[in-house]
């Protein structure tokens, strides 16, 4: 079996030779919400959830920023 290969540790030419295709592109912000029948992204009040593609988190992420882990999650943090 072929050793397995993480995407986000390959620029866009090795990811396209991974899986084998010709050329390979992605969407930009922007084109998301076009497809999506939007004009573009309101960066003041996104239209939808896009945290994971922008990093654009409506909320602290308390791991990042040095806060700490309000109780009520603490057990997920202690199977990390």
């Amino acid at each position: 079996m072929a050793p397995r290969s993480c995407g986000a540790k390959l620029d866009v030419q090795e990811m396209a030779r991974f899986i084998d295709v010709d050329s390979l592109a992605f969407i930009s912000i922007d084109g998301l919400y076009r497809a999506m029948g939007e004009p573009a992204r309101n960066a003041a009040r996104p239209q939808y959830c896009d945290a994971c593609f922008t990093g654009d988190y409506p909320t602290e992420l308390t791991d990042q920023s040095g806060g700490t882990v309000p109780a009520s999650s603490r057990c997920l943090a202690e199977t990390a």
